[in-house]
């Protein structure tokens, strides 16, 4: 990944006024209007998987230029994104890492109040050349195409998330009706491996990090995004308060050039940060070698928003029933506190 300058950027002056009721847990800052040392809080869900959660690693950040000195930040993990936007609705956080769909129901239902915006793209999935999310099934069930999913136990983290949306689309691809041709199962990612084992599930949706042990299990690969989408789309993003970027858009900006030096330091250094990252999380080190950074993972084009992709993307889960209707992503997003690493 070729090194780039992170300078500051011009940021973003929010136009939307800050709610009438505060967010009593993102109002850290020590400066009013964007100005002061502020203290930042970002959730995630899947370690390492989630670029964002690397922030939680100390020797990390002490490779980076800002966190620490120019603002705080505190890191949390929650089991999926509608946990994460759930916290930030509830004023706990102020960024988190949100899917396309859980994004997108966000800003439909103006579930935190002031709303959100997009400010990073996290990764892509369906990429021809990388990993995307794939149905897996215990050998004993007999499945192995999405016309075998009528009936089955599907095990995924959380319903009304972007891994849902690849199971809904699964089965339609199939002509299984999403809402009761099988049975959807909520269970913790790291839970899903012995379920299947142990027969609770039939099958179960596998993001990155763990598709590492499925191949391990030999289980059998039903379905991937890339037998889904005609073409890659971006997938996970870190989102902000609208009410945060108001009152510590500084601090998110300076964020943002430490999430820039992050991914490039990554790419850099992906042995160190093997290693750092799998002691951190307490994972395996075959694990998270066998997926980060090479084409076991996402396809991670870069950290800026693809708008009009973007917007396709919405607009399609519109058609898997995910969403009501479509809205304007530009309104809801912006490239104005992260840098480009292309």
């Amino acid at each position: 990944m070729p090194q780039q300058s992170t300078n500051r950027r011009t940021f973003l002056k929010s136009g939307t006024a800050a709610a009438a009721v505060g967010l009593t847990g993102v109002t850290g800052c020590l400066g009013g209007g964007g100005g002061g040392v502020s203290d930042l809080s970002l959730a995630f869900t899947v370690p390492v998987e989630n670029l964002g959660s690397l922030f939680d690693i100390e020797d990390l950040r002490n490779e980076l230029t800002n966190v620490g000195e120019e603002y705080e930040l505190s890191v949390t993990r929650n089991e999926s994104t509608p946990d994460s936007l759930n916290s930030m609705a509830a004023g706990e956080v102020d960024m988190a890492l949100l899917t396309t769909v859980s994004y997108g129901s966000a800003v439909s239902e103006e579930a935190v109040p002031g709303n959100i915006s997009m400010i990073s793209t996290d990764f892509w999935d369906a990429h021809p050349d990388w990993y995307g999310f794939t149905l897996y099934a215990h050998p004993d069930t007999g499945i192995e195409a999405p016309a075998d999913l009528e009936g089955a136990k599907i095990g995924v983290n959380a319903q009304g998330t972007g891994t849902h949306a690849v199971i809904a689309k699964a089965l339609r691809s199939a002509d299984i009706d999403p809402e009761n041709g099988a049975e959807i199962v909520e269970l913790p990612f790291p839970s899903i491996t012995s379920a299947l084992n142990d027969g609770r599930i039939d099958v179960a949706i596998y993001p990155a990090l763990f598709a590492v042990g499925a191949r391990a299990e030999g289980f059998t690969p039903v379905v991937s995004s890339q037998d889904l989408w005609d073409s890659e789309y971006p997938f996970a993003y870190t989102v902000a308060s609208n009410d945060s970027l108001d009152n510590k858009s500084d601090a998110i900006e300076l964020f943002g050039e430490d999430l820039a030096e992050l991914v490039e330091y990554c790419y850099d250094n992906r042995s160190e940060v093997v290693t750092k990252a799998a002691e951190h999380f307490e994972l395996p080190e075959p694990v998270v070698d066998g997926f980060f950074l090479n084409n076991n993972d996402y396809y991670r084009q870069d950290i800026t928003i693809d708008m009009d992709r973007l917007q396709s993307t919405i607009d399609e889960l519109v058609d898997l029933g995910f969403l009501e209707e479509s809205f304007d992503v530009s309104e809801y997003a912006t490239n104005d506190y992260v840098p480009s690493i292309n």
